[in-house]
């Protein structure tokens, strides 16, 4: 029976994808991806081709959303397809509305897993996975949404970690970046000026850059280009503390009153 297999393309470029997800986009009958749903600093779709050794059919946001994934769907009744998407499988919503289309089709689905940006803040920051609570995501437009202050709040107060993701423009190649942001919850939020932040910049590439610092110190470092998050956190483990300082350069002022 013909089946879909969902690729992950991790968080940098096509060489972040596995040797299993090589081997099955090689051997697919077709082979699609997307990359509207996140930035990958340094895809190069044409080194992509390379490696699976065969064409790739580049989806948008109109063709898997608006159009339910036909072409998916089509060429799945004709042999196994694979699709590559920025990340891990599955973290984006999208994927999991595709995903189910194919199973009420009767199509069998698979996910190759790869890095994403909510294991990869982690190991980037040493902050402890476990004490993470809910994620949210600042949009571009003003004004700054009630759900984004009330889970920045909310966390804070249960001692959890916030992940704050960034307006993403894919098609603009742009998006939100961590000085604009702390420039509007500032505004939003003007006792969040002396909270510790994190703003990472690019994990996983070469050039990533992670920085650690109350607010006011924060919003003067320049992190260049996209994909862009920040982490808010809560009370530090000692662990985490002295993570952030031989990590992410928090100097001990910025780490006071979070044990």
């Amino acid at each position: 029976m013909p089946k879909v297999t969902f690729i992950g393309l991790g968080l940098d470029s096509e060489r972040g994808i596995t040797l299993e997800g090589l081997d099955a986009a090689r051997n697919a009958s077709s082979v699609f991806a997307e990359f509207y749903t996140n930035l990958m600093p340094n895809l190069d779709v044409a080194n992509l081709e390379r490696l699976v050794g065969r064409k790739v059919a580049v989806l948008n946001r109109q063709d898997i959303e608006d159009s339910h994934g036909k072409d998916v769907l089509l060429a799945a009744k004709e042999g196994d397809v694979t699709v590559l998407v920025p990340g891990d499988p599955m973290v984006a919503t999208t994927h999991v509305a595709l995903r189910l289309s194919l199973a009420k089709r009767g199509i069998e689905s698979r996910i190759i897993h790869s890095a994403s940006i909510i294991s990869a803040v982690c190991g980037a920051t040493g902050l402890q996975n476990y004490k993470f609570g809910r994620s949210v995501t600042l949009p571009a437009e003003p004004p700054v949404p009630k759900s984004v202050i009330h889970t920045l709040v909310e966390n804070r107060l249960r001692a959890m970690h916030t992940l704050l993701f960034l307006d993403v423009r894919v098609e603009e190649k742009a998006q939100l970046t961590i000085p604009e942001a702390l420039e509007k919850l500032r505004k939003a939020m003007p006792e969040s000026s002396d909270w510790l932040a994190v703003g990472l910049a690019r994990v996983g590439a070469r050039d990533q850059l992670v920085k650690a610092a109350r607010l006011d110190r924060l919003s003067k470092q320049s992190f260049g280009g996209p994909p862009q998050v920040m982490v808010f956190p809560s009370k530090l483990h000692f662990m985490e503390a002295e993570a952030l300082k031989v990590f992410c350069g928090a100097e001990d002022a910025d780490l006071e009153g979070t044990a």
